[in-house]
């Protein structure tokens, strides 16, 4: 594979156009970018419907998945918006009907991206976020015809979190004119946005909902407080050993699905997801690297960002709101556990920005459909109580999803 240096961007020039037998009625193209020497990011488009004719007419998502080590090839393809889901059967609620679908497999070394030295794995935030916008980047230079399109982010849970500062480089970067590129908006579901907030209310809502018993909550309660009073003086490496106690804590008389306390697990079905990937994708996919074993959750880049873990991105996503005309929609579900609605009520409610005093006196208005929820909006900042919901909101409440995807992206 022939690299060249664009600037300070190192990418492949080789993309090639997939034809996979599973995707017969959906067009897509895939390719690598080399965002430093040794380190390659994938990303797959989908054509809106299926198909490249109109498809720069339509909308174009974003997928920011999260973990961090989720891949979005995987586990948002199949286990959540792609046109198959994990049996490789149609989804009827997929995101490519009347829209463009861009997933990214980040950081480096998740899904099919990968890196040729161990020390090329991000270890902040910042590397990760300045990985992705090096991506945005080089696509909107190979898919030109794109750079007038409606585009939006969003961002699911650690992705959520990555959001508001890939959100901030990639306005930055349309003021300096270094990329060419319709930035609309933001989605963040589930968002692990405010660690702190969420910890904070953790305990609590299994406690709550029945997943703990009360000797359990109150001995993991303690655990929750020194780890909030450790983030509150920024020692992180005391609330990392913290997390990880709290965890095993929580799950210390059976494990708990962390994402829909009263749901069925989705681990088992992203391990058969594994097998059918290896076998059957990724040997046509053309030009990705065989010798690496596909997996839905890469441990190695997780344990990278573990110091950047428990970091907030609060302070990008209030100059976001003070500083762009973006529209940025916070959605959560009730029954979410890694990040409780509770906690992304908390948060959202506590940013400071000029519209918070506002934004606090909105009235809910009810999610269209039967008992979906409830959402309110001030200026161009709207949350979202999605019922029967866990941490997947587009695939447990597609209806829901779908006014929340078509509020973002509507003139209103």
């Amino acid at each position: 594979m022939v690299s060249c240096v664009v600037g300070e961007i190192y990418l492949d020039e080789e993309q090639v156009p997939f034809q996979q037998p599973i995707f017969r009625d959906w067009e897509n193209f895939h390719g690598y970018v080399q965002v430093r020497p040794g380190a390659h990011i994938f990303y797959w488009l989908f054509y809106a419907d299926g198909t490249k004719v109109d498809a720069v007419e339509k909308p174009l998502v974003i997928w920011i998945q999260g973990g961090p080590g989720f891949a979005a090839s995987g586990v948002g393809n199949f286990g959540e918006i792609g046109p198959l889901n994990m049996d490789l059967k149609p989804r009827n609620h997929t995101w490519v009907k009347g829209r463009n679908l861009l997933l990214i497999d980040h950081p480096v070394g998740t899904g099919f991206s990968y890196v040729t030295n161990s020390s090329l794995y991000v270890k902040t935030d910042r590397e990760l976020a300045m990985d992705l916008s090096k991506v945005i980047k080089v696509f909107f230079r190979r898919h030109k015809n794109f750079r007038k399109t409606p585009a939006y982010l969003f961002g699911q849970s650690y992705g959520g979190k990555a959001c508001p500062r890939l959100g901030f480089y990639l306005h930055t970067a349309i003021q300096r004119k270094s990329l060419q590129m319709n930035f609309k908006g933001i989605g963040i579901g589930g968002g692990w946005v405010d660690p702190k907030e969420s910890t904070a209310v953790q305990t609590k809502f299994l406690y709550f909902t029945g997943a703990i018993d009360r000797n359990q909550y109150l001995s993991s309660s303690q655990v929750a407080k020194k780890l909030i009073r450790s983030l509150l003086k920024n020692d992180f490496s005391t609330a990392n050993e913290l997390d990880s106690v709290l965890f095993h804590s929580l799950n210390k008389e059976r494990f708990i699905n962390f994402n829909n306390v009263y749901g069925q697990s989705p681990y088992p079905a992203l391990e058969r997801l594994n097998s059918k990937v290896n076998m059957y994708l990724k040997p046509s996919l053309v030009g990705v690297n065989q010798s690496r074993t596909w997996h839905y959750l890469s441990t190695t880049v997780y344990d990278n960002l573990k110091d950047s873990f428990l970091l907030s991105s609060t302070s990008f996503l209030e100059a976001l709101l003070d500083k762009t005309k973006l529209k940025i929609a916070i959605y959560n579900g009730n029954l979410d556990v890694v990040t409780p609605l509770a906690g992304a009520c908390n948060w959202v409610h506590k940013l400071k920005w000029s519209g918070a005093d506002e934004f606090t006196n909105a009235k809910r208005i009810p999610i269209n459909g039967e008992n979906n929820g409830y959402y309110k909006k001030t200026k161009n900042l709207s949350f979202w109580w999605v019922f029967r919901a866990g941490h997947w909101i587009p695939e447990e409440n597609p209806e829901a999803m779908e006014q929340i995807l078509h509020y973002v992206m509507s003139d209103d």
